[in-house]
């Protein structure tokens, strides 16, 4: 009777805890994922990073991680504030001239000619680029003094054409273009005819890479995302342009690494699976003698809020530290000294970026693609 009481027992025992397994939920995949994704690295906290990619990039310093969104926007909002400086004259202004009770001396349309002169009835030429339309008009009215008793002249603006803009890349017409009627960034799309588009399996399709295109004003890369600006109309990434902004829309077809500084032949390949950064470096058939291989630059991202990322190339080529995997449109900058901030590298990159984009666009305009 024993016996029986102690197998019933074992038994109860056995069923409560089958019973227990079963009321614990089992593991999901999705779980782990989570996991993953809740879990990165400390230098991708709150960054969408492949994790395929974490363990190689985990190992590589940042030296820029991006702007936040609160700092991007009230640098755009700064773009949008007019400078209250005085507009100054340059050669393709227009301007109607008015002399006071003078009516025949009166001109409508003048330009302002490429010598940086207007042409005007009793005083010939007068150098105006460079002055702003009341010195104009007191250097006009100074001159006319020799024949008329304190003549009073009015300069009206008519059209600023001085100031120019040019952009590059997937647009129909890319040029230099005056700057016109206040123009904004959406104009120059616009102004330029437009985006191009192709034919692709069959399919018409927008040719343009606008999550990488940019603008740069002097020095400095602008935080204007053309997505936002072109796909969603946001008014706040359509700041308005100024002389010698250069606006370049990259192609959406062709899947390029840049490499830039210091190397033999510097340029854009076509990027392929698995590419690394020593890879890259044999494309541009290899580093010269005052190349600083212990700082390599990896600038991933837009360039108005990229994601700077230093290799130790010497310790890679020995063996010492693993490759870098590049990712599409990276671009991987070996300089001759110490890298500084981001602000220096980009201002260091850009001739060459800017070079190497344009003879590409022009070699596509020669073969007619």
């Amino acid at each position: 009777m024993l016996s029986i009481i102690k197998v019933s027992n074992y038994l109860l025992i056995l069923l409560l805890a089958i019973f227990l397994i079963g009321c614990v939920a089992s593991p999901k995949p999705e779980d782990t994922t989570l996991y993953v994704k809740k879990s990165p690295p400390k230098a991708y906290k709150g960054r969408n990073v492949d994790p395929a990619l974490q363990v190689l990039e985990k190992d590589f310093e940042i030296i820029h991680n991006g702007l936040h969104s609160n700092e991007i926007k009230k640098e755009l909002l700064e773009l949008h504030i007019k400078e209250k400086n005085e507009y100054v004259i340059g050669s393709g202004d227009m301007f109607n001239i008015f002399v006071y009770e003078e009516p025949e001396l009166n001109v409508k349309g003048s330009v302002v000619k490429v010598d940086g002169t207007l042409t005007f009835q009793l005083i010939g030429d007068v150098r105006v680029a460079g002055l702003t339309i009341n010195e104009a008009m007191r250097k006009i009215a100074n001159k006319l003094k020799r024949y008329l008793v304190n003549p009073i002249v009015s300069i009206i603006p008519v059209e600023f054409r001085s100031k120019s803009f040019t952009i590059l890349g997937k647009v129909s017409l890319p040029g230099t273009y005056q700057i016109t009627n206040n123009a904004k960034a959406i104009d120059s799309i616009a102004i330029a005819q437009g985006l191009s588009i192709g034919i692709f399996e069959d399919n018409t399709i927008e040719l343009a890479d606008l999550e990488h295109a940019f603008i740069r004003r002097g020095n400095r890369v602008l935080p204007v995302n053309f997505i936002e600006l072109v796909r969603k109309g946001n008014p706040l990434h359509n700041i308005p342009l100024k002389d010698k902004d250069y606006i370049y829309i990259p192609s959406a077809l062709n899947t390029e690494v840049y490499i830039l500084g210091e190397v033999n032949l510097p340029g854009h390949y076509g990027f392929k699976e698995n590419m690394t950064l020593s890879q890259v470096v044999t494309y541009a058939k290899g580093f010269k003698v005052n190349a600083n291989l212990q700082k390599v630059a990896i600038i991933r991202g837009t360039l108005t809020n990229p994601v700077v990322y230093i290799a130790n190339l010497e310790d890679i080529l020995e063996g010492k530290s693993k490759d870098f995997r590049v990712k599409p449109f990276d671009i991987v900058f070996i300089p001759t000294s110490t890298l500084g901030d981001w602000n220096n590298i980009l201002q260091t990159i850009m001739p060459s970026l800017e070079t190497i984009q344009s003879a590409y666009i022009t070699n596509q305009l020669l073969k007619g693609d």
